[in-house]
């Protein structure tokens, strides 16, 4: 039975009826998948990941690999290959160790007896509160750092952090200036030739600030290409990879602004979350609000970090 997210909101706790007192509500399995769809669909990332779910706080994903091996050899009729000829896959594992977030968020009473919707602000504020939690979530798996002096962001690395890891393919664009092309070709080469080959599911992400000066520069090249580029909204793409803008890739304020562009496949990077999500009320009538609070445990990884490639210090200044 598919539920409807309009069934979703009231199942809730946070309809009129639930304001009585205190009390807990968590999402069921099919609930969570309304949850974390209500949550995913308005960033940017999360939606083109890879997603993975579990009932635990921690769990591990297989993966095979055969991109650095050929198994086909020369065949002889009725005989099976000798034994130096057969290939078994790479095998590995990626961890998912999930991290605890929590949002509250006090209403008044006043508030809620003064909006028009009356008992639907209910479900308007917890749409809300599923889309910034997904913004949040998005902004822990990209910028994510244990080293970082945001609490926040400190809780586990991130992808542009886990890209920079053991096997990745680092390239130092200090040098290149807003030659984005260049820095476009130098990661695709640095990216080893079996990682290439399923183009239209590899990405660029970009900080936005850098798409949109990249169309700029495209639309100021005079041609058919850069008319198009100036005048739609269309795809830029570099050797058919797509360029995605990502709001949430930090920049770092400098002489000059500087970020980075992230090159993998979409399904190497993982998102993680526990199944268990809550979303609850609080009412507490002495202080004259409700708590809306909503917590989850979510965790991002890369599943094969030579797959990836990474430019740092990219310059992005307006």
């Amino acid at each position: 039975m598919t539920i409807s997210v309009e069934e979703l909101l009231r199942k809730a706790t946070l309809v009129t009826g639930d304001f009585d007192g205190p009390g807990e509500a968590p999402l069921t399995i099919e609930q969570v998948d309304q949850f974390v769809r209500l949550a995913v669909n308005p960033q940017v990332m999360l939606p083109d990941v890879r997603t993975v779910r579990s009932n635990s706080a921690k769990w591990q994903e297989s993966t095979l690999d055969f991109s650095g091996a050929r198994i086909m050899k020369p065949g002889t009729e009725a005989t099976e290959l000798p034994a130096g000829d057969r290939v078994k896959p790479t095998t590995g594992i990626v961890e998912i160790s999930t991290v605890l977030i929590r949002g509250q968020v006090p209403v008044s009473d006043e508030v809620m007896e003064d909006q028009v919707e009356r008992a639907g602000f209910a479900d308007t504020l917890t749409a809300t509160i599923a889309e910034a939690t997904g913004r949040d979530v998005e902004e822990l798996m990209i910028m994510g750092d244990t080293g970082s002096g945001d609490d926040y962001l400190a809780l586990q690395h991130g992808w542009i952090k886990l890209a920079q890891g053991a096997g990745g393919n680092v390239y130092v664009a200090s040098g290149d200036a807003q030659d984005y092309q260049t820095i476009f070709r130098q990661l695709l080469t640095q990216l080893p030739d079996r990682y290439k080959r399923d183009i239209p599911n590899m990405r660029y992400y970009v900080p936005m600030r850098l798409e949109e000066k990249y169309r700029d520069i495209l639309a100021s090249r005079g041609t058919a290409l850069g008319d198009l580029i100036l005048t739609g909204t269309g795809e830029l793409r570099y050797q058919g990879i797509l360029i995605k803008g990502v709001p949430l890739i930090a920049i770092t304020a400098g002489t000059p602004d500087t970020s980075y562009i992230l090159l993998s496949h979409r399904q190497n990077l993982y998102a993680g979350w526990r199944r268990q999500i809550t979303l609850e009320t609080d009412r507490l009538p002495r202080e004259g609000h409700t708590n809306f609070v909503v917590s989850a445990r979510v965790n991002s990884q890369i599943g094969h970090v030579p797959a990836t490639a990474i430019a740092t210090t990219v310059d992005v200044e307006p």
